[in-house]
């Protein structure tokens, strides 16, 4: 008869340790965690005209939305069968560590660019203004002439100034 009375005031006690103080607030609930991705508002095709890029690319094109999952919003405009291009992505995940693999860097609208490919007829550039930042690339047709190794990122920097310009960093 103890052991039975001795169980039923356990459990007795045990119910009314969890029903809880009425005065205690509940656990708050957990932190969602920080979104893996940044949205970006602006869209890239935006950035420059068509016919700026037209004539960049030495054919009539227009800006087509390129966007990458986990990296950021992209255009491209593509003259017909891909031979020549330009590219603007607007990328979110961290500005990479490019001190080792940069050819150089240069001043672009006020912002340091640093350029990871140049050879002649392709060339692309990165350029830190926060996040979201400035992937550039471009590629012109190959003509079959030589052509001087900075070719076309030295006539690209044009256009890279002015989608930094129309990013309003």
């Amino acid at each position: 008869m103890i052991t039975r009375f001795a169980a039923a005031m356990a459990a007795l006690l045990l119910a009314a340790g969890c029903s809880g103080d009425s005065s205690s607030a509940p656990p708050p609930a957990p932190e969602a965690p920080p979104p893996t991705q940044v949205e970006v508002a602006t869209d890239p095709c935006t950035l420059l005209t068509n016919s700026d890029a037209s004539a960049h690319v030495g054919a009539q094109v227009n800006g087509t939305p390129d966007d990458l999952p986990n990296v950021g919003r992209g255009c491209r405009w593509e003259a017909p069968g891909g031979a020549a291009y330009l590219s603007v992505i607007l990328n979110t995940p961290a500005f990479p560590d490019v001190t080792t693999s940069s050819q150089r860097t240069v001043d672009v609208a006020g912002k340091k660019a640093a350029v990871l490919a140049d050879d002649g007829t392709y060339c692309l550039v990165y350029v830190n203004g926060g996040t979201p930042w400035l992937q550039f690339s471009s590629q012109s047709a190959d003509t079959g002439r030589e052509v001087a190794k900075t070719f076309e990122c030295e006539r690209s920097m044009q256009l890279v100034s002015k989608v930094i310009t129309n990013l309003k960093w």
